[in-house]
């Protein structure tokens, strides 16, 4: 999760995403479910540039109406502000600097604001996972990816979404001697990535399908 592909992947044009980010860390890894956007809702921060993306992303966390999605997602982004929008770590953000000397234009252009650097607060959470042991703050990306590796949720989950992209399909009940089969061999092979492949194309839920009643 630290490296730039995916980094790069979950941000936006000039500018990082920790909601991007905290969606996918919560659907891909905890097994979480995030509405889609509401109808009406404009899911914009403030063109306040003299802030931090984290000052901006602030407002989704104190409207009540917001918060309800907002609360799932920006703690678990918020921590891989230590990359920016390519995947670069950094230790400053550039935030527009309102009493500095603007940089000299160049002809036709407008002069583009004064800019200043501000240490990156990298600190989020893990909540609302229902896993007392795996709630609770984390300083950084890193921390949070550790912690994360470390928990049978993350793994079981990991397989689950595995499951369904060489299925083509959601799992059903009857899938669970499937599902144990491939968390076993990934388990066993040490989180080997072809063992847990090699048990899902083995299995009959692969190789069988249910004949037509008709």
């Amino acid at each position: 999760l630290t490296q730039p592909s995916w980094l790069a992947a979950y941000a936006s044009n000039g500018e990082t995403h920790p909601v991007q980010r905290g969606k996918w860390v919560r659907e891909r890894l905890l097994g979480g479910v995030v509405p889609d956007i509401p109808i009406g809702v404009d899911a914009q921060l403030p063109n306040t540039f003299d802030k931090t993306v984290r000052e901006r992303l602030a407002v989704a966390t104190t409207d009540a109406y917001c918060q309800h999605c907002h609360r799932k997602m920006n703690d678990l982004g918020l921590p891989f502000e230590a990359y920016d929008y390519l995947g670069r770590f950094r230790t400053e953000e550039p935030v527009e600097d309102p009493t500095g000397a603007k940089p000299p234009a160049k002809k036709g252009t407008e002069p583009k604001p004064a800019m200043k650097g501000v240490p990156v607060d990298t600190t989020g959470a893990i909540a609302h996972t229902g896993v007392p042991a795996l709630d609770g703050p984390v300083p950084n990306a890193v921390e949070m990816v550790r912690k994360l590796a470390a928990t049978d949720r993350a793994r079981q989950v990991f397989v689950r979404h595995a499951f369904r992209y060489w299925m083509g399909r959601n799992e059903t009940p009857a899938d669970a001697p499937t599902l144990l089969a491939a968390d076993r061999a990934y388990v066993e092979g040490g989180g080997s990535l072809r063992a847990l492949i090699a048990s899902l194309l083995s299995s009959d839920a692969f190789l069988y399908r249910w004949a037509d009643p008709k």
